[in-house]
Order: structure tokens, then C-alpha cells, then sequence
């Protein structure tokens, strides 16, 4: 045995050996110049959007490393926080400004600093039974399918969100889900928030020739209600006051925020940003500010804008979830009647209009099928669009630390609060649209013309692509042509004319939604209507979480209505991976639990708008209440083309 170890000793240092100098070992640095991104380049239509979609590939999969601004220094933003988390470490020879010694262990973990990569807690797209065993009877044992760049996260990779660790020792719980889909939801979100903003904008017409008079109007976009919104134009300080107390569904600055359980980010780019900011501490410039070593790891420039820019494309563009229909005909039968029922539309059940589907709508009309990925702003600057010339790649303070310090950002979380909602992208994007039908708006209320005909006059400005106010990357979400600016033409993926033919989409986006032409209007599958709702005191928070605007947060027992697209394959559930199957998710919404099953299910959960569907479920036969689990069990996430068993 002796004489084998030794001979195989050799042979493993010279594997090591070949594994730390490579050019693809994993110690690489993740920011190269050969993979970065500059925007000045991208805004003059010069990187085609395959390259940017590349580049953002290897943002989200490829691990982050201290050489590329990776986490915190001795007296970064956390590091009091790590101390606490680590009272015994071994001794640190770093020691922060007040004498204190934070431990060289580098996570945190319970607030943030706990992964290297998005890949680490976006990657598991459920399991699948393979075609050779499929056919069997009963059919094989499902195995778990290929892991795929974009997927949910189990239990063990939940994220804690606690600014006050330790002192409670956890505050927020999510587990992260699926961002398959995510430029569609972008796109639907930013098209409801325009709308209201006009309707806001109606409002704000008729209270202005009505002074000192309350005038209310009923919010609605696409097919959903979002309550009333009242105003009273106050002539002695001439300014519109708003009465918010009749909203429904959306926080008062009527911005549509699609992304996380609580509806707290309307970007998927700022979230982005602040995300490698909490979970890795790579900070992007346009969150704490060019040439500024804010976490004090000795490394300004961490994320550059076209960096951000790329890994937010990459993300807007993964594929959609996709629905699986059975072949089997009782399978299939079982399906539709589960469809039926989580509808409400089956007959003989007694259920309440909508049922699940009064919340999570199945399908949502995208009016035009473009996403915009916002150019990156300087910081405090939301109307100037910053330039990577020179700033590209992350850089060492070397001996320059008092210089490039500041603290721009004291607290990280998961979405970095804007000091209001004029810094959103959205909202300066719709203002921007409504000021120009504003004078013929005006004159419309003045001569009495009936609110809709108003309406629809700023619902035509809103959408009005060609006026921007900072403007970003357009792309289409069919054909994922491209344009930078509204004086440029579209360009295929390859950069080439928009009408000829480009190569064939990287794996991670095919499979788009069908459409009919490219430019119509789009059906959305997302099981969704992008609505905050009063869940109740089972999923209840322990604390509000803010928003990305300063003083906006979302209460502890609102949330999200969840999309349900990719449902099957995206367990654990609920904002905090507490459901390990459908049937337990679906109890905790609320409903008045039957004693039948209390030593299963041992948890009252009166007191959500879900109540009465809850109830519904309760009161279906157990074959009903298979069937709807089986609908549910079809919303499945995309596995990569050919995708194998991981093994």
C-alpha cells in the first residue's frame, strides 16, 4: 500500500499543479477585460447584444474572488457584524480604525456575504423522470434534473436580510426563486406603472380645475383594479395633495414592483446591482459611486456600468417556464379538471369567482414586447448616463485609501434604497412621456371631455417608446433584436440588420413565448397580477422591508402574488422555503384549517385575503384537490436542450 501512495503522490501535485496555472482554472479573476463590458460603447450601438449576453453568462455562473473586489475589508460596512457572528475565531491581524479585530473568516451569511456567484442560489430546475423510464408501469423514479443557470434554490441556500444582526438574530427569510421569464415581467410591470401614472396624471388635471375641492378616480391597467386614488388641489400652497388611503394592490407612489416576494424592486437592473452588493460585496459604481472603495476591501470599480448592464440582459432574457401536458388521456383529463378548478370555472364545485386564478391571472397581455435595460446612472445623477472610460475594471487603492473612501452606502441590503421615486427609471421614463401630452390633456378636462377620452390619451404617451428621458438597451423579447437609442436601428442578435438572419439564440433564451408577428402585442403566462395582498398572519413578516425608494416599504403581511410559471420545479415554497410541497403552500395562504388535519397541518391561518379560496380548497374532494395539484405540477421550468441526469 505504501509503495502505491507514494507512486500516486507525484501524479496529484502535478494535477493541482495544471489546475492553479491554467487560464480556465477556477481561480481565475471573474472581471476580465476580455469578458467586461464597457456602456459607453454598447449606447453607440457598437456590441452586439450576443456578446453582452455572453459576457452576462459568465456575470452570473462564473465565482467572484477578492482580486475582483469580493467582500469586505476589516472595517467594511458588516464587519461588526461578522465579529459578532464569529466571537472565537482565530486571531485576525486586521484591525479596523477603532482597534476592534473583525475574523478572517470572509462570510456573514445572516446578512449577506454568503455566496460568490448568482449560480450558487439560482440553479435547480426541479426533477424529471427520464424517457426510458417514463414509459414504465408505474413509471420510473424521477431523478433530479440537470442543474440550469437561472433556477430556484433549496433550503440550504435561503438568504437571511437582517441589518440588525444580532440583536434579533434573523429578521427576513427568502429563499430565492426561479428568474426565468424575468424580461417579460419587466416589461408588464413597467407597462402598468405607466398606465397609472397617467391616470395619476387625469387625477392631477381634474384637481387642479376644481381647487380646494377632493376629487377621487378608480385606478385600473390591463384588467386589474388597483382601488381609488383621491387629490385636492390646495390653492393656497398650490400643490396637489394625494389621498392614498383607497389604494389597493400597489404602494403610493403607484409603482409596479414585480421582482422579490414582497414586490420591493421595479428594476431588475437596480436589483441586480444592489444583490452583488449584499450577497458577494461587488460593488457596482452606480451604487456607491465611481473611484470609491465603500466596503474598504482596497478595490474601487468593483462592477462597472456595462458589467451591471450585461448580467442584468443575461437575466431579463433566460427563457420562459413552459407548461407540460400530459399524454397519457387520464393524465391529461386530471390536468384540465385541476385547470378548471384553480380557475374557478368548474361548474359542479361551488367555488368562489376566480378562485386562485383571481390572483395569480393566468395570462396578461404585454402590449408591446420590448424589455428596456436602463443604462446605469451616476450616483445622484439619475438623469446622466455613466461612461466606463477608464473605470472598466476593478483596481487596487494602492496607497490611495483615505483618497477613495467614502461610506455612500452605510447599510447594504438586498435592494439599496433611491433617495425617491424620481430616481426610478420607469417613473422618469413615464413622466418624461405624460409631459407631452400634458397641455392637450389639460385642455380636454377644461372643455369637459369624459374621463376615458383623457385617459386614453396619456395611455397613448405612456406608450410612446421614441420619447425617453435617460433611455437604455431595447430588446426585443421574440426575436431579441436590439437598439440603443431611439436615432439608431434595431440589430440582430449579431449586430447585423435587424432583417437578416442572425445565428441561432444561446441555449438559455430559446424557447421564447409564442407570438404571431414580432412587434404585436403578447400573451404572458405568468400566473400573476403583479399585486401586492394581504396574506395574514401565517406568512406574516416580523418586520416591514423596504422598497428601492427611500420611505417606501411594504408591510409585514403583504406580498407579492407570486408567479406561479415554473411552480412544479421551484420547491421548497413560500418567501422563505417554509413549504416543502404544494399542499403545504397552499394551507399557509389562510382559510379556516379543518381539525382533520391539525396533527398534519397544525397551524390556523384565518385572516388573508385568501381566505375564501382557501377555504374552497378545503372543501373540494380529495380527488379535486389532486387534480388542481396536478394542473400545478405542469408549470414547469425550462431544462436546457438535451439535458441529461446530473450523473
Amino acid at each position: 500500500m505504501a509503495s502505491v501512495r507514494v507512486a500516486a503522490w507525484p501524479i496529484v501535485i502535478m494535477g493541482l499543479s495544471a489546475f492553479l496555472t491554467s487560464k480556465a482554472g477556477a481561480q481565475q479573476a471573474n472581471i476580465t477585460e476580455s469578458v467586461t463590458i464597457q456602456q459607453q460603447d454598447v449606447m453607440k450601438g457598437s456590441v452586439p447584444l450576443r456578446r453582452i449576453l455572453e459576457s452576462g453568462a459568465h456575470f452570473f455562473s462564473y465565482p467572484y474572488f477578492p482580486q475582483d473586489g469580493w467582500g469586505e475589508g476589516a472595517d467594511g460596512p458588516r464587519a461588526w457584524q461578522r465579529k459578532a457572528l464569529y466571537p472565537n475565531s482565530p486571531f485576525s491581524p486586521y484591525a479596523t480604525a477603532d482597534g476592534t479585530v473583525p475574523p478572517p473568516i470572509p462570510f456573514l451569511r445572516l446578512n449577506g456575504i454568503d455566496s460568490q456567484s448568482c449560480y450558487e442560489c439560482h440553479t435547480s430546475i426541479g426533477a424529471t423522470v427520464q424517457p426510458d423510464l417514463a414509459g414504465a408501469n408505474p413509471p420510473g423514479p424521477a431523478t433530479r434534473t440537470q442543474p440550469a443557470i437561472g433556477g430556484a434554490a433549496g433550503i440550504a441556500n435561503t438568504a437571511f436580510i437582517n441589518g440588525q444582526f444580532p440583536n434579533p438574530l434573523t429578521q427576513l427569510v427568502r429563499n430565492p426563486p426561479h428568474v426565468f421569464g424575468t424580461g417579460y415581467t419587466q416589461a408588464l410591470a413597467n407597462e402598468i406603472t405607466g398606465l397609472l401614472l397617467g391616470q395619476q396624471a387625469l387625477l392631477a388635471d381634474h384637481a387642479r380645475y376644481t381647487p380646494d375641492k377632493p376629487v377621487t378616480l378608480p385606478l385600473a391597467a390591463k384588467t386589474l383594479s388597483f382601488g381609488w386614488l383621491g387629490a385636492t388641489y390646495d390653492s393656497k400652497a398650490q400643490r396637489i395633495v394625494y389621498d392614498y388611503s383607497r389604494l389597493t394592490g400597489v404602494s403610493p407612489d403607484l409603482v409596479v414592483r414585480p421582482f422579490q416576494w414582497k414586490g420591493i424592486a421595479s428594476s431588475v437592473r437596480h436589483f441586480a446591482a444592489s444583490a452583488t452588493q449584499f450577497h458577494f460585496s461587488m460593488e457596482g459604481v452606480e451604487i456607491v459611486g465611481e473611484n470609491n472603495d465603500n466596503d474598504a476591501d482596497g478595490v474601487i470599480n468593483e462592477l462597472s456600468y456595462g458589467n451591471v448592464g450585461a448580467l442584468t440582459s443575461f437575466v431579463a432574457m433566460t427563457r420562459p417556464p413552459v407548461v407540460e401536458t400530459p399524454t397519457d388521456p387520464a393524465a391529461k383529463a386530471r390536468g384540465a379538471r385541476g385547470a378548471a378548478l384553480f380557475a374557478g370555472t368548474a361548474a359542479d364545485a361551488g367555488l368562489p369567482a376566480g378562485m386562485c386564478a383571481s390572483c395569480h391571472l393566468p395570462v396578461q397581455t404585454l402590449n408591446r414586447p420590448v424589455v428596456t435595460i436602463e443604462w446605469g446612472t451616476v450616483l445622484g445623477h439619475p438623469d446622466q448616463a455613466g461612461s466606463d472610460a477608464g473605470i472598466a475594471l476593478p483596481s487596487r487603492v494602492q496607497g490611495r485609501a483615505e483618497e477613495t473612501r467614502r461610506r455612500t452606502v452605510a447599510s447594504p441590503t438586498l435592494v439599496n434604497a433611491l433617495p425617491g421615486t424620481d430616481h426610478l427609471p420607469v417613473v422618469r421614463e413615464a413622466r418624461a412621456r405624460l409631459a407631452k401630452a400634458s397641455a392637450d390633456a389639460g385642455a380636454a378636462v377644461r372643455q369637459g371631455a369624459p374621463d376615458a377620452a383623457v385617459a386614453a390619451l396619456y395611455a397613448k404617451a405612456v406608450a410612446d417608446a421614441d420619447t425617453v428621458a435617460v433611455g437604455g438597451l431595447e430588446i426585443n423579447l421574440n426575436t431579441l433584436a436590439s437598439r440603443a437609442s431611439t436615432t439608431l436601428p434595431w440589430q440582430n442578435l449579431d449586430g447585423g440588420k435587424a432583417e437578416d438572419q442572425a445565428g441561432p439564440l444561446p441555449a438559455y433564451a430559446r424557447a421564447r413565448l409564442p407570438f404571431k408577428t414580432p412587434d404585436a402585442p403578447l400573451d404572458v403566462p405568468l400566473l400573476s397580477d403583479l399585486r401586492l395582498h394581504d396574506m395574514g398572519p401565517c406568512l406574516a413578516d416580523i418586520a416591514p422591508q423596504g422598497t428601492d425608494v427611500a420611505d417606501i416599504a411594504v408591510p409585514p403581511q403583504q406580498f407579492l402574488t407570486r408567479p406561479l410559471w415554473g411552480v412544479a420545479d421551484s420547491w421548497p415554497y413560500l418567501h422563505d422555503g417554509r413549504a416543502l410541497d404544494l399542499v403545504q403552500a397552499i394551507r399557509f395562504h389562510g382559510g379556516t384549517r379543518p381539525d382533520s388535519i391539525a396533527a398534519e397541518f397544525p397551524y390556523q391561518c384565518a385572516g388573508s385575503e385568501a381566505d375564501p379560496v382557501i377555504n374552497a380548497f378545503y372543501a373540494l374532494k380529495p380527488d379535486d384537490q389532486q387534480a388542481l395539484i396536478a394542473y400545478l405540477a405542469s408549470l414547469r421550468l425550462p431544462p436546457l436542450p438535451g439535458a441529461v441526469v446530473p450523473f
